[in-house]
């Protein structure tokens, strides 16, 4: 459909694919090879990014599906936007997905299944303030020099908190045997008061794949994942073991889309909907307008509970 194999579709030669992409706001450019192939790698890269909703393809493949149906480029070719709705519709519904257009004529997604739509979830990021730039900036240089207890402590255990997570707790590194893949679990509770529980597996060091296979970090993540989402964790509040339903794979460098690629190759088909992925640039955007007012010089002291199963 991207390529315009699909007579629903406007056709795209090389040089329009690239240009497809770019307007996606992604720096992708066809190298000349077999285009049906060369596309569907791409999207399956896109589709290991982060999403909002976990019942909808990831953020990253909404842009695609909404860039796909632009209304000028129907035009131009003189293809009908409804016939072309119909046939990607053909293709979601084994998914329980439905595309629909607005009142506007953007495209947008619908789980038939939970009702979730993609137009709920979208959200357009502000640009960061004067003042939150130079936070930016004074979290960038602390992560240069922090070991992965500073980044955990100092930097991720206040931002959770500050979202709305209840019980953030550090598994801590003095036996690592005992973390069973979680550097730290929290909660968070829905607006029908249910719980929905969360893992992190945190690295300092960038997360990368060359070469179709996981680098020594990378691998590690892959195997704690696995245990993060096999071994349950003690909640005290409730005086049970649950499952955690979500995993953070957290870096304080870059995870590259091979590394996030390979990861999810790596797990079975009910296990990837259950990662998500914070690298370096997502988390300085997060952290300079959640903690403003945190003071690196001064370590925010953090009431951690404990996590000793009480028998």
């Amino acid at each position: 459909m991207v390529i315009g194999d699909n007579s629903a579709f406007p056709y795209r030669s090389s040089f329009y694919i690239s240009q497809f992409f770019e307007k996606c706001g992604f720096p992708f450019s066809h190298d000349g090879s077999t285009r049906k192939w060369w596309v569907a790698a791409r999207l399956k890269e896109l589709n290991t990014g982060s999403y909002q909703a976990a019942d909808l393809p990831s953020d990253d493949i909404l842009r695609v599906i909404t860039e796909l149906f632009d209304l000028d480029h129907f035009d131009r070719k003189e293809k009908d936007m409804n016939a072309a709705l119909v046939e990607l519709n053909r293709l979601l519904q084994k998914q329980s997905l439905e595309a629909y257009f607005d009142a506007s004529g953007r495209c947008y997604l619908r789980n038939t299944g939970t009702g979730v739509v993609s137009s709920a979830s979208e959200q357009q990021t502000r640009p960061l303030t004067a003042e939150e730039i130079s936070q930016r900036q004074k979290v960038a240089a602390f992560l240069e020099s922090a070991s992965e207890d500073e980044f955990t402590q100092s930097l991720l255990v206040p931002l959770f908190q500050r979202l709305g997570f209840r019980r953030v707790s550090v598994t801590g590194h003095d036996e690592k045997l005992l973390e069973y893949g979680k550097d730290l679990w929290m909660k968070y509770q829905l607006p029908t008061g249910h719980w929905i529980y969360f893992a992190a597996q945190i690295k300092r060091e960038k997360l990368d794949a060359r070469g179709g296979s996981g680098d020594k970090n990378t691998a590690t993540v892959l195997d704690q994942v696995r245990m993060a989402l096999d071994h349950p964790v003690f909640d005290p509040e409730t005086s049970r073991k649950v499952l955690v339903d979500h995993v953070y794979v957290i870096s304080a460098g870059e995870i590259t889309r091979s590394a996030r690629n390979w990861l999810v190759e790596k797990l079975d088909q009910s296990q990837r909907r259950q990662i998500i992925f914070m690298d370096r640039e997502e988390f300085l955007d997060n952290s300079a307008r959640i903690l403003m007012d945190l003071r690196l010089d001064e370590p925010e002291t953090v009431d951690l509970p404990s996590d000793d199963v009480p028998f």
